[in-house]
């Protein structure tokens, strides 16, 4: 990938910039992919919680027992992760372990609450996806006709409120593969693909009751597509399955660009780190800026 001149006064993020990552590690499969402001977590392998603090990242494993997580996002309201599996959701609060390189032997001391009352809504039904805003937490299902359920989420509670179905959701013959909040605006970006002709689009919803706000046709040839949202109102849409990242700006495709491996996921950190989990590596760059 080439680099072009940067102006000092815009943080906009740069994805023709990205060069040689600085740090990369062997991962097992896998698509999870979150953080706060100081800290990237990952599920790495069915029982293995991964956390990594700069600057070398360097993973401190956590025993996790409560199989494979479908998603996890970050609650700026509750300071807490939120994890999310096929038939549950829990929390986890990161201030509870040391975040120093090694393995936490001791679970019992971790502050993974498990919320049992958040089920799906019938025994066939999978969770899939999740995002929060403010004290609202919304988790989308697995398929197609997708149905979103609108919870309040609480240090120990956790009430359903709302349920979106199809038509109000997407079509019935399309699914929502990933939901996402933006901390700048607050609204929902989400991917949806149309299983009649394999098409994607991106559409950006009012949490007040999801109703649309905006939407573009996304040129993904193949695979699926993970959001993840850039400072300034901008979002990425990770190609995963693929290798292409489509970044959006001031309701336009600004840019797509193809990267050297498959795709699975990727964050920005702190707005200096951009990470990109691969189907077999985490992959660190650092993002440079003008006279760094």
């Amino acid at each position: 990938m080439s680099n072009q001149e940067i102006s000092e006064k815009d943080d906009r993020f740069k994805l023709m910039e990205l060069g040689i990552p600085y740090n990369v590690t062997h991962m097992k499969s896998g698509n999870t992919l979150c953080s706060d402001d100081s800290l990237v977590i990952l599920q790495n392998g069915a029982t293995t919680l991964e956390i990594r603090t700069p600057p070398k990242f360097e993973a401190k494993q956590i025993p996790w027992h409560d199989g494979l997580i479908r998603d996890i996002v970050w609650s700026s309201e509750l300071k807490v992760f939120v994890l999310l599996t096929k038939k549950s959701l829990f929390t986890f609060d990161s201030k509870t372990t040391d975040c120093a390189a090694g393995t936490a032997h001791d679970d019992s001391q971790l502050k993974i609450k498990a919320y049992s009352n958040v089920k799906p809504y019938n025994d066939k039904a999978l969770f899939w996806r999740c995002a929060c805003v403010d004290t609202k937490l919304f988790i989308s299902y697995s398929g197609s006709s997708t149905v979103i359920d609108e919870y309040i989420l609480g240090p120990s509670s956790c009430t359903i409120v709302n349920r979106y179905e199809p038509p109000q959701t997407c079509a019935y013959n399309e699914g929502i593969w990933c939901i996402r909040t933006h901390p700048n605006t607050k609204q929902i970006g989400m991917t949806v693909m149309n299983s009649n002709n394999n098409t994607w689009r991106f559409e950006i919803r009012d949490p007040t009751n999801l109703a649309h706000i905006w939407q573009t046709p996304l040129p993904i040839p193949h695979g699926d597509g993970e959001v993840t949202p850039l400072p300034n109102g901008d979002w990425l849409i990770v190609n995963s399955c693929g290798a292409r990242f489509i970044q959006i700006s001031n309701l336009a495709i600004k840019l797509a660009v193809e990267y050297e491996r498959e795709l699975k996921n990727a964050i920005l950190f702190r707005k200096k780190y951009f990470i990109i989990r691969t189907k077999n590596t985490l992959e660190i760059h650092l993002m440079k800026k003008e006279h760094d």
